[in-house]
């Protein structure tokens, strides 16, 4: 099949855009109201830009009630915000975090969804105690794009992360973060979610020049170094 985006003439029941870029990073993002109570929220727009210094990035349509996301003007009014990962036993959770309305009686999310919280260290933010990882996060910077109606314009919210938190249990003996043990939970598309239950490793060709591949290897994971003269 093929059609025009602008057309939006694929003849099928659902648009199929958000399934065809899968699985995406939920970004579970909390952050502090004004009046001093905690907000958060899930988006599947979601990604890291760069590791050194690594930096995130993030988008928000506007709600159904012709405004910015309460963790939009969070951000941009505190300059903070923290990351938590969904691990699949937190996808209720996730889910029920995504109301776009507090039913009466509510102000503070973590108290509706039902979820513990922890003070994050550098930050004036609260964390979901039970998420097996943590980026506490700095705000650098908004990019606002128009849509083709109002709730389609977007925020796109980039942050630098400035301290991670990764729950012991899930580092194995190698050093390494044990991902398929976490499960993280990501979006498909439509109502549809998945989970990281396996991996497999594919080394990326090598350089004949040593310290050519020195450099590749330390971009892979994530350190770039200058090189002393």
């Amino acid at each position: 099949m093929f059609y025009e985006t602008k057309k939006n003439d694929h003849g099928l029941p659902h648009n199929p855009f958000k399934s065809c870029t899968v699985p995406r990073c939920i970004g579970w993002l909390s952050t502090r109201n004004e009046d001093g109570t905690d907000n958060i929220a899930p988006y599947s727009q979601f990604t890291n830009l760069t590791f050194d210094p690594p930096y995130v990035l993030f988008s928000a349509n506007q709600n159904i009630f012709d405004d910015r996301k309460n963790t939009v003007k969070n951000i941009e009014r505190t300059h903070e915000f923290v990351f938590n990962m969904v691990s699949e036993d937190l996808a209720e959770a996730m889910n029920k975090s995504s109301i776009a309305k507090l039913p009466e009686g509510y102000k503070d999310k973590f108290e509706y969804i039902g979820v513990e919280k922890e003070e994050a260290k550098l930050v004036d933010v609260a964390m979901v105690k039970d998420s097996p990882v943590h980026y506490e996060i700095e705000y650098v910077q908004t990019l606002r794009l128009p849509g083709n109606d109002t709730i389609n314009t977007i925020d796109i919210i980039i942050g630098k992360v400035v301290a991670i938190h990764i729950k012991d249990e899930f580092i194995t003996d190698d050093g390494r973060v044990d991902i398929v043990g976490i499960k993280p939970v990501a979006r498909l598309g439509y109502f549809d979610f998945t989970v990281v239950n396996n991996s497999f490793e594919m080394a990326p060709p090598k350089l004949d020049d040593e310290k050519l591949q020195y450099l590749v290897d330390k971009g892979l994971e994530g350190i770039a170094e200058a090189e002393e003269e």
